[in-house]
Protein backbone atom coordinates (compact mmCIF):
# COMPACT_ATOMS: atom_id res chain seq x y z
CA UNK A 1 0.00 0.00 0.00
CA UNK A 2 1.70 2.91 -0.86
CA UNK A 3 2.70 5.39 2.22
CA UNK A 4 0.38 8.28 1.04
CA UNK A 5 -2.98 6.51 0.99
CA UNK A 6 -2.28 5.48 4.53
CA UNK A 7 -4.05 8.14 7.25
CA UNK A 8 -2.20 10.86 8.25
CA UNK A 9 -1.04 11.11 12.34
CA UNK A 10 -0.02 14.95 12.43
CA UNK A 11 0.02 15.66 16.31
CA UNK A 12 -2.94 13.47 16.78
CA UNK A 13 -1.47 10.40 18.86
CA UNK A 14 -3.83 7.06 18.91
CA UNK A 15 -3.61 3.74 20.09
CA UNK A 16 -1.93 1.67 17.70
CA UNK A 17 -5.51 -0.22 17.38
CA UNK A 18 -7.26 2.67 16.67
CA UNK A 19 -4.59 3.63 13.69
CA UNK A 20 -4.52 0.21 12.29
CA UNK A 21 -8.62 0.23 11.91
CA UNK A 22 -8.37 3.86 10.47
CA UNK A 23 -5.58 2.56 8.04
CA UNK A 24 -7.79 -0.61 7.54
CA UNK A 25 -11.16 1.97 6.64
CA UNK A 26 -9.08 3.42 4.17
CA UNK A 27 -8.26 0.15 2.60
CA UNK A 28 -11.70 -0.84 2.46
CA UNK A 29 -13.46 1.86 1.28
CA UNK A 30 -10.89 3.80 -0.81
CA UNK A 31 -11.76 7.30 -0.10
CA UNK A 32 -11.35 9.58 -3.03
CA UNK A 33 -8.99 12.07 -1.80
CA UNK A 34 -6.28 8.81 -1.06
CA UNK A 35 -7.56 7.25 -4.46
CA UNK A 36 -8.02 9.24 -6.76
CA UNK A 37 -5.84 12.36 -5.80
CA UNK A 38 -2.98 10.41 -4.27
CA UNK A 39 -3.10 12.56 -0.79
CA UNK A 40 -3.37 11.38 2.66
CA UNK A 41 -5.95 11.20 4.88
CA UNK A 42 -5.84 13.29 8.20
CA UNK A 43 -6.80 12.11 11.45
CA UNK A 44 -8.29 14.52 13.79
CA UNK A 45 -9.31 14.66 17.47
CA UNK A 46 -12.40 16.29 18.89
CA UNK A 47 -11.15 17.80 22.20
CA UNK A 48 -14.80 17.72 23.44
CA UNK A 49 -15.21 14.13 23.84
CA UNK A 50 -11.52 12.99 22.60
CA UNK A 51 -12.85 11.19 19.91
CA UNK A 52 -10.59 10.79 16.77
CA UNK A 53 -12.04 10.73 13.26
CA UNK A 54 -11.15 11.60 9.38
CA UNK A 55 -12.91 13.79 6.87
CA UNK A 56 -13.41 11.95 3.63
CA UNK A 57 -15.34 11.39 0.43
CA UNK A 58 -16.52 8.03 -0.33
CA UNK A 59 -18.61 6.15 -3.39
CA UNK A 60 -22.28 5.59 -3.09
CA UNK A 61 -21.93 2.12 -3.96
CA UNK A 62 -19.34 1.37 -1.23
CA UNK A 63 -21.52 3.13 1.39
CA UNK A 64 -24.40 1.64 0.06
CA UNK A 65 -22.99 -1.92 0.89
CA UNK A 66 -21.06 -0.86 3.49
CA UNK A 67 -23.61 1.21 5.78
CA UNK A 68 -25.20 -0.45 9.37
CA UNK A 69 -28.01 2.11 9.35
CA UNK A 70 -28.99 0.15 12.83
CA UNK A 71 -26.22 1.16 14.87
CA UNK A 72 -26.15 0.07 18.51
CA UNK A 73 -24.28 0.78 21.95
CA UNK A 74 -23.34 -2.51 22.62
CA UNK A 75 -21.95 -5.19 19.87
CA UNK A 76 -23.64 -7.66 22.57
CA UNK A 77 -26.55 -6.52 22.40
CA UNK A 78 -27.00 -5.09 18.39
CA UNK A 79 -30.48 -5.58 18.10
CA UNK A 80 -31.39 -1.82 20.23
CA UNK A 81 -31.12 0.58 18.48
CA UNK A 82 -28.38 3.67 19.17
CA UNK A 83 -30.19 6.36 16.76
CA UNK A 84 -33.51 7.01 16.01
CA UNK A 85 -36.34 4.89 13.81
CA UNK A 86 -36.02 5.95 9.85
CA UNK A 87 -38.87 7.46 8.84
CA UNK A 88 -39.40 6.90 4.96
CA UNK A 89 -42.97 7.86 4.07
CA UNK A 90 -42.33 12.08 5.18
CA UNK A 91 -42.52 14.76 2.18
CA UNK A 92 -38.24 15.07 3.38
CA UNK A 93 -37.59 12.11 3.10
CA UNK A 94 -39.16 11.41 -0.40
CA UNK A 95 -37.46 14.39 -1.33
CA UNK A 96 -33.98 13.42 -0.23
CA UNK A 97 -34.72 10.17 -2.26
CA UNK A 98 -35.60 11.78 -5.60
CA UNK A 99 -32.29 14.32 -5.14
CA UNK A 100 -30.11 10.93 -4.68
CA UNK A 101 -31.52 9.93 -7.96
CA UNK A 102 -30.92 13.06 -9.72
CA UNK A 103 -26.79 12.61 -8.70
CA UNK A 104 -27.10 14.85 -5.26
CA UNK A 105 -24.02 14.62 -3.22
CA UNK A 106 -24.42 14.55 0.75
CA UNK A 107 -21.87 15.56 3.06
CA UNK A 108 -21.22 15.07 6.80
CA UNK A 109 -23.01 11.58 7.45
CA UNK A 110 -21.15 10.63 10.29
CA UNK A 111 -20.04 6.94 10.74
CA UNK A 112 -18.31 4.71 13.08
CA UNK A 113 -16.19 2.08 11.77
CA UNK A 114 -16.94 -0.87 13.63
CA UNK A 115 -15.91 -4.22 12.59
CA UNK A 116 -17.22 -6.00 16.28
CA UNK A 117 -20.59 -6.72 15.00
CA UNK A 118 -22.40 -7.19 11.81
CA UNK A 119 -18.96 -7.28 10.01
CA UNK A 120 -20.03 -6.83 6.72
CA UNK A 121 -21.21 -3.79 7.17
CA UNK A 122 -18.49 -1.80 9.31
CA UNK A 123 -20.16 1.65 8.65
CA UNK A 124 -22.39 2.10 11.78
CA UNK A 125 -24.40 5.03 11.01
CA UNK A 126 -24.83 7.45 13.51
CA UNK A 127 -26.05 10.70 11.73
CA UNK A 128 -27.31 10.82 8.67
CA UNK A 129 -29.56 7.81 8.57
CA UNK A 130 -31.79 8.63 6.24
CA UNK A 131 -29.35 10.46 4.19
CA UNK A 132 -27.57 6.85 3.86
CA UNK A 133 -31.00 5.30 3.29
CA UNK A 134 -31.10 7.19 -0.15
CA UNK A 135 -28.23 6.65 -1.20
CA UNK A 136 -28.73 3.34 -0.70
CA UNK A 137 -31.89 3.39 -3.06
CA UNK A 138 -29.91 5.34 -5.74
CA UNK A 139 -27.56 2.75 -6.09
CA UNK A 140 -30.14 0.32 -6.27
CA UNK A 141 -31.12 2.23 -9.52
CA UNK A 142 -27.70 2.79 -10.92
CA UNK A 143 -26.69 6.15 -9.89
CA UNK A 144 -23.47 6.51 -7.46
CA UNK A 145 -22.08 9.76 -6.29
CA UNK A 146 -19.25 10.83 -4.09
CA UNK A 147 -20.51 11.53 -0.84
CA UNK A 148 -19.00 13.11 2.70
CA UNK A 149 -18.08 10.74 5.46
CA UNK A 150 -17.01 11.90 9.22
CA UNK A 151 -15.49 8.24 10.70
CA UNK A 152 -15.01 7.72 13.82
CA UNK A 153 -12.76 5.30 15.18
CA UNK A 154 -13.23 3.23 18.99
CA UNK A 155 -15.52 5.37 20.24
CA UNK A 156 -16.50 4.16 24.35
CA UNK A 157 -20.30 4.60 25.40
CA UNK A 158 -19.76 8.12 26.18
CA UNK A 159 -18.40 9.02 23.00
CA UNK A 160 -21.14 7.20 21.28
CA UNK A 161 -23.40 8.93 22.90
CA UNK A 162 -22.26 12.40 22.66
CA UNK A 163 -21.82 12.22 18.82
CA UNK A 164 -25.36 11.32 18.46
CA UNK A 165 -26.99 13.37 20.15
CA UNK A 166 -24.90 16.79 18.45
CA UNK A 167 -25.75 14.71 15.36
CA UNK A 168 -29.64 14.28 16.22
CA UNK A 169 -29.61 17.47 18.07
CA UNK A 170 -29.08 19.43 14.73
CA UNK A 171 -31.83 18.50 13.05
CA UNK A 172 -36.08 18.22 14.71
CA UNK A 173 -35.57 15.29 16.59
CA UNK A 174 -37.67 13.59 19.65
CA UNK A 175 -36.82 14.58 23.09
CA UNK A 176 -37.58 11.06 23.66
CA UNK A 177 -34.79 9.84 21.45
CA UNK A 178 -32.35 12.11 23.28
CA UNK A 179 -33.38 10.32 26.90
CA UNK A 180 -32.80 6.81 25.37
CA UNK A 181 -29.68 7.65 24.15
CA UNK A 182 -29.09 9.14 27.57
CA UNK A 183 -30.28 6.24 29.32
CA UNK A 184 -28.00 4.19 27.62
CA UNK A 185 -24.98 5.63 29.19
CA UNK A 186 -26.69 4.47 33.04
CA UNK A 187 -26.74 1.02 31.73
CA UNK A 188 -29.77 -1.88 30.75
CA UNK A 189 -31.89 -1.68 34.48
CA UNK A 190 -34.66 0.59 33.11
CA UNK A 191 -35.05 -1.37 29.85
CA UNK A 192 -34.89 -4.40 31.42
CA UNK A 193 -37.21 -4.09 34.22
CA UNK A 194 -39.83 -2.73 31.47
CA UNK A 195 -39.53 -5.86 29.66
CA UNK A 196 -40.01 -7.83 32.78
CA UNK A 197 -42.45 -5.72 33.75
CA UNK A 198 -44.53 -6.00 30.22
CA UNK A 199 -43.90 -2.09 29.34
CA UNK A 200 -42.04 -3.57 26.49
CA UNK A 201 -41.97 -6.64 24.49
CA UNK A 202 -39.33 -9.24 24.86
CA UNK A 203 -35.72 -7.85 23.31
CA UNK A 204 -38.06 -4.52 22.27
CA UNK A 205 -36.66 -1.31 22.79
CA UNK A 206 -38.16 2.37 24.01
CA UNK A 207 -40.10 4.12 21.47
CA UNK A 208 -38.31 7.47 20.03
CA UNK A 209 -41.19 9.40 20.23
CA UNK A 210 -44.71 9.72 21.07
CA UNK A 211 -46.55 7.14 18.61
CA UNK A 212 -50.30 5.67 18.16
CA UNK A 213 -49.23 2.19 18.94
CA UNK A 214 -49.00 2.93 22.70
CA UNK A 215 -45.07 1.81 23.01
CA UNK A 216 -43.36 3.53 26.23
CA UNK A 217 -40.81 5.63 25.95
CA UNK A 218 -37.76 6.17 28.58
CA UNK A 219 -39.64 9.33 30.03
CA UNK A 220 -42.93 6.79 30.71
CA UNK A 221 -40.76 4.29 32.47
CA UNK A 222 -38.91 6.71 34.59
CA UNK A 223 -41.98 8.37 35.29
CA UNK A 224 -43.53 4.91 36.32
CA UNK A 225 -40.61 4.29 38.50
CA UNK A 226 -40.08 7.81 40.35
CA UNK A 227 -43.71 8.08 41.01
CA UNK A 228 -44.16 5.10 42.78
CA UNK A 229 -41.40 5.59 44.68
CA UNK A 230 -42.86 9.13 45.71
CA UNK A 231 -46.12 7.07 46.31
CA UNK A 232 -44.42 4.62 48.62
CA UNK A 233 -43.06 7.96 50.83
CA UNK A 234 -45.91 9.98 50.16
CA UNK A 235 -47.97 11.62 53.01
CA UNK A 236 -51.49 10.04 54.65
CA UNK A 237 -54.31 9.10 52.19
CA UNK A 238 -56.35 12.05 52.89
CA UNK A 239 -53.41 14.64 52.42
CA UNK A 240 -52.96 16.47 49.27
CA UNK A 241 -51.00 14.36 46.52
CA UNK A 242 -49.48 15.98 43.60
CA UNK A 243 -47.56 13.14 41.24
CA UNK A 244 -44.74 14.30 38.73
CA UNK A 245 -43.90 13.82 35.22
CA UNK A 246 -40.21 13.32 34.34
CA UNK A 247 -39.20 15.88 32.05
CA UNK A 248 -37.26 14.99 28.59
CA UNK A 249 -34.49 15.79 26.54
CA UNK A 250 -31.36 17.02 26.78
CA UNK A 251 -30.78 17.46 30.63
CA UNK A 252 -31.31 13.97 32.66
CA UNK A 253 -34.51 14.77 35.11
CA UNK A 254 -33.10 15.34 38.37
CA UNK A 255 -35.50 13.10 40.21
CA UNK A 256 -34.78 10.23 37.99
CA UNK A 257 -31.03 10.98 38.33
CA UNK A 258 -31.05 10.58 42.14
CA UNK A 259 -33.50 8.03 42.68
CA UNK A 260 -31.40 5.76 40.33
CA UNK A 261 -28.73 4.36 42.73
CA UNK A 262 -31.09 3.48 45.01
CA UNK A 263 -34.14 1.23 42.90
CA UNK A 264 -34.11 -1.78 44.09
CA UNK A 265 -35.17 -3.28 40.09
CA UNK A 266 -35.71 -6.81 41.50
CA UNK A 267 -38.27 -5.71 43.70
CA UNK A 268 -41.80 -8.11 43.50
CA UNK A 269 -43.96 -4.92 44.64
CA UNK A 270 -42.64 -3.14 42.04
CA UNK A 271 -42.82 -5.40 39.22
CA UNK A 272 -46.28 -6.25 40.21
CA UNK A 273 -47.24 -2.81 39.68
CA UNK A 274 -45.58 -2.37 36.27
CA UNK A 275 -47.34 -5.34 35.15
CA UNK A 276 -50.86 -4.29 36.32
CA UNK A 277 -50.30 -0.62 34.64
CA UNK A 278 -49.15 -2.59 31.24
CA UNK A 279 -52.18 -5.12 31.86
CA UNK A 280 -54.31 -1.70 32.10
CA UNK A 281 -53.00 0.00 29.22
CA UNK A 282 -53.58 -3.41 27.07
CA UNK A 283 -57.59 -3.87 28.21
CA UNK A 284 -57.75 -0.19 27.59
CA UNK A 285 -56.00 -0.44 24.10
CA UNK A 286 -58.33 -3.12 23.00
CA UNK A 287 -61.99 -1.86 24.64
CA UNK A 288 -61.36 1.56 22.67
CA UNK A 289 -60.13 -0.24 19.77
CA UNK A 290 -62.99 -2.73 19.64
CA UNK A 291 -65.74 -0.70 19.46
CA UNK A 292 -67.40 1.98 16.92
CA UNK A 293 -67.22 5.08 18.39
CA UNK A 294 -64.68 7.04 20.65
CA UNK A 295 -61.72 4.89 19.22
CA UNK A 296 -59.27 6.94 18.03
CA UNK A 297 -56.01 6.45 19.66
CA UNK A 298 -55.81 9.75 22.26
CA UNK A 299 -58.57 7.78 23.80
CA UNK A 300 -56.80 3.79 23.49
CA UNK A 301 -53.55 4.72 25.21
CA UNK A 302 -54.99 7.06 27.71
CA UNK A 303 -53.19 5.15 30.23
CA UNK A 304 -49.63 6.21 28.41
CA UNK A 305 -50.37 10.01 28.70
CA UNK A 306 -47.91 11.37 31.54
CA UNK A 307 -50.88 12.36 33.42
CA UNK A 308 -52.45 9.53 34.10
CA UNK A 309 -49.31 7.29 33.96
CA UNK A 310 -47.96 9.17 36.82
CA UNK A 311 -51.08 9.27 39.20
CA UNK A 312 -51.61 5.86 38.41
CA UNK A 313 -47.72 4.66 39.58
CA UNK A 314 -47.99 7.24 42.28
CA UNK A 315 -51.45 5.76 43.67
CA UNK A 316 -49.74 2.12 43.37
CA UNK A 317 -46.88 3.16 45.72
CA UNK A 318 -49.13 5.44 47.76
CA UNK A 319 -51.60 2.26 48.21
CA UNK A 320 -49.29 -0.38 49.21
CA UNK A 321 -50.19 0.63 53.02
CA UNK A 322 -53.68 0.30 52.01
CA UNK A 323 -54.27 -3.60 50.46
CA UNK A 324 -58.22 -2.81 49.96
CA UNK A 325 -57.47 0.47 47.79
CA UNK A 326 -54.76 -1.82 46.05
CA UNK A 327 -56.55 -4.39 45.09
CA UNK A 328 -59.19 -2.09 43.75
CA UNK A 329 -56.75 -0.14 42.08
CA UNK A 330 -55.20 -3.14 40.14
CA UNK A 331 -58.96 -4.95 39.66
CA UNK A 332 -59.15 -2.15 36.91
CA UNK A 333 -56.95 -4.05 34.61
CA UNK A 334 -59.47 -6.80 34.36
CA UNK A 335 -62.41 -4.30 34.24
CA UNK A 336 -65.10 -5.85 32.65
CA UNK A 337 -67.98 -3.06 31.22
CA UNK A 338 -66.33 -0.92 28.69
CA UNK A 339 -62.82 0.71 28.94
CA UNK A 340 -61.14 0.31 32.49
CA UNK A 341 -60.18 4.05 32.30
CA UNK A 342 -63.84 5.73 30.74
CA UNK A 343 -62.33 7.93 28.51
CA UNK A 344 -65.23 9.27 27.57
CA UNK A 345 -66.17 10.31 31.53
CA UNK A 346 -62.71 12.04 31.72
CA UNK A 347 -62.84 14.10 29.19
CA UNK A 348 -66.45 15.50 30.01
CA UNK A 349 -65.84 15.76 33.76
CA UNK A 350 -65.16 19.55 35.28
CA UNK A 351 -65.59 22.19 37.23
CA UNK A 352 -67.37 24.92 35.57
CA UNK A 353 -66.70 27.82 38.16
CA UNK A 354 -62.86 27.27 37.95
CA UNK A 355 -62.39 25.48 34.31
CA UNK A 356 -62.17 27.55 31.00
CA UNK A 357 -64.33 26.07 28.12
CA UNK A 358 -61.89 24.50 26.16
CA UNK A 359 -60.76 22.44 29.14
CA UNK A 360 -60.61 18.91 27.32
CA UNK A 361 -61.77 16.93 30.29
CA UNK A 362 -59.32 15.07 32.81
CA UNK A 363 -55.80 13.34 31.61
CA UNK A 364 -55.20 15.33 28.88
CA UNK A 365 -52.88 18.16 29.82
CA UNK A 366 -50.17 17.97 32.16
CA UNK A 367 -49.85 20.43 35.29
CA UNK A 368 -49.51 20.53 38.81
CA UNK A 369 -53.84 21.01 38.82
CA UNK A 370 -54.12 17.76 36.49
CA UNK A 371 -51.59 15.50 38.31
CA UNK A 372 -53.09 16.23 41.55
CA UNK A 373 -57.15 15.78 39.99
CA UNK A 374 -55.89 12.10 38.47
CA UNK A 375 -54.58 11.28 41.82
CA UNK A 376 -57.94 11.70 42.82
CA UNK A 377 -59.37 9.70 40.71
CA UNK A 378 -57.75 6.60 41.37
CA UNK A 379 -58.00 7.55 45.30
CA UNK A 380 -61.68 7.83 44.78
CA UNK A 381 -62.50 4.79 42.59
CA UNK A 382 -59.62 2.87 44.68
CA UNK A 383 -61.49 3.65 48.15
CA UNK A 384 -65.03 1.90 46.23
CA UNK A 385 -63.81 0.00 43.43
CA UNK A 386 -66.78 0.89 41.41
CA UNK A 387 -65.00 2.02 38.49
CA UNK A 388 -64.90 5.43 37.07
CA UNK A 389 -67.49 7.59 35.86
CA UNK A 390 -68.25 10.96 34.97
CA UNK A 391 -69.79 11.46 38.63
CA UNK A 392 -66.77 10.19 40.33
CA UNK A 393 -64.18 11.93 38.22
CA UNK A 394 -66.19 15.61 39.03
CA UNK A 395 -66.04 14.51 42.21
CA UNK A 396 -62.10 13.52 42.29
CA UNK A 397 -61.96 17.59 40.75
CA UNK A 398 -63.44 18.91 43.82
CA UNK A 399 -61.51 17.05 46.31
CA UNK A 400 -58.52 18.07 45.01
CA UNK A 401 -59.92 21.80 44.46
CA UNK A 402 -60.85 21.23 48.25
CA UNK A 403 -57.69 19.93 49.35
CA UNK A 404 -55.46 22.55 47.98
CA UNK A 405 -57.70 25.42 49.11
CA UNK A 406 -57.09 24.09 52.96
CA UNK A 407 -53.14 24.17 51.68
CA UNK A 408 -53.70 27.41 50.63
CA UNK A 409 -55.69 28.66 53.83
CA UNK A 410 -52.91 27.14 55.83
CA UNK A 411 -49.84 28.50 54.21
CA UNK A 412 -51.75 32.04 54.76
CA UNK A 413 -52.59 31.27 58.27
CA UNK A 414 -48.90 31.06 59.27
CA UNK A 415 -47.83 34.19 57.20
CA UNK A 416 -50.43 36.22 59.19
Amino acid sequence: MAKNRRVLRGDVEPSVDLAAKADRFVDIFQPYEAAHLGLGIPLYQDKRNGAHYVVCHVSGDLIAKGSDLDAAMDADEEEYRLNRELYTDTYAYRQMEADALRHRAFEDIVVEFDESYRPDRPLKVIGGQHRVKSIQEAVGHGVSEIHGLRVFFDLNDEQKVDIATVNNTSIVVANDLLDRMQEELLGTDLRDWSQRARFLDARQNFADKRNPEGIPTVRSARTFIVNYYLGINGDALDSLHVPYICVTGPRLDQKYAGLHPQIEWKDENLLRAGKEWARLHALQQERVRNRDEDNHSEYANKALHPTVLAAWAYSAGLFQREPAHLNNHYALGEWKRGDPLNAVALYGARLKVIDPDNYRGLGARMNRRELGRMFEVFNLQASKGSGITEKLANAAIMTYEAKQRNVDAEKARRNI
